[in-house]
């Protein structure tokens, strides 16, 4: 018997104090830094990943150490949604996701 894949979906982004955010259906792979089986969950899945660095877009914010909390990346195009802003060596992060169709 097959087990019924459930398929992660768009929800509401409410960021915390600091501006992080990670969408809550995404599964709790151990907390290792392997990105080897969130890649293949989000296969499963059928989701085309899409994700930046703040970069530039942080240059002109009132304040570097509450970037994370005015920068408001938008998605690339409506049909993506968000999976999580996040904090990297390289400094924030944002990660989008849309469904892929066959």
């Amino acid at each position: 018997m097959s087990e019924e894949i459930v398929l992660i979906q768009p929800v509401a982004v409410v960021r915390d104090k600091d501006g992080w955010w990670y969408h809550p259906g995404i599964p709790d792979f151990g907390g290792g830094e392997d990105p080897a089986p969130y890649i293949a969950w989000a296969k499963v899945q059928g989701l085309e990943l899409k994700g930046w660095h703040s970069g530039d877009e942080i240059y002109n914010l009132p304040d570097e150490d509450a970037a994370c909390t005015a920068w408001n990346p938008e998605a690339p195009s409506p049909d993506w949604f968000l999976m999580g802003i996040f904090d990297t060596d390289d400094g924030p992060y944002v990660q989008w996701a849309r469904r892929v169709t066959p």
